[in-house]
């Protein structure tokens, strides 16, 4: 084979290997771009999610409770139900005169991918009744575990987080490794620095 053929030969190989690696390429940025904007899209249907499922007056009570209905699915769904069906919340809603309104104070994705995603919510809501003053504001943290459906986001699961479900978390060692510290005594804490305290953090609130 004279070495015209071998150059036409090499040059081949080369080019099939640019091709291979501009394809792979172009794969890994598609994939990434999708997940990114999945990740966009999941995290701004949360949001709207949840101030539909928590924020609601007398007067459009019952389209919020369909609109929350539509876009849940597997073990969400049941439980939503259950928890609407039980407290009458509608009922009671229209009743006293209820005016639940929603703030998202921050939320973030967790983790997803481009069909599922969890999301964590930070929002208030405060709750009048009988067009009264301020019943109550409740901070709340939750999460929305997510799965995309055609071109929508529908929640599949919801936990409300409270301190008690960070403590479940905890594991709890039984045994310390040898290069361990003990913690320093409390009283030899300076006078000067204030004493830790647990955040507190509520459940929506459902029902009026």
């Amino acid at each position: 084979m004279g070495k015209g053929r071998l150059g036409l030969v090499a040059l081949g190989v080369v080019l099939v290997a640019v091709l291979a690696i501009t394809a792979f390429l172009g794969f890994r940025f598609t994939q990434g771009r999708a997940v990114e904007d999945a990740r966009e899209s999941s995290l701004a249907a949360a949001r709207e999610y949840a101030t539909t499922m928590f924020g609601y007056n007398a007067e459009n009570v019952t389209e919020h409770i369909d609109q929350s209905m539509s876009v849940l699915t597997g073990p969400a769904k049941p439980e939503y139900t259950k928890l609407i069906t039980d407290n009458n919340l509608a009922a009671e809603v229209r009743k006293q005169s209820v005016v639940s309104e929603v703030t998202i104070q921050d939320a973030g994705v967790v983790t997803n991918t481009e069909d599922a995603s969890q999301v964590l919510i930070f929002m208030n809501q405060s709750v009048t009744r009988g067009n009264k003053e301020l019943v109550s504001i409740n901070p709340s943290r939750l999460t929305f575990d997510m799965k995309r459906e055609g071109d929508r986001w529908l929640i599949n699961a919801i936990e409300v987080i409270t301190d008690d479900t960070f403590r479940s978390k905890i594991e709890v060692v039984e045994s310390l490794p040898p290069d361990a510290k003990p913690l320093p005594d409390p009283s030899s804490t300076p006078s000067g620095a204030p004493p830790a305290s647990p955040g507190t953090s509520g459940a929506p609130v459902p029902t009026p």
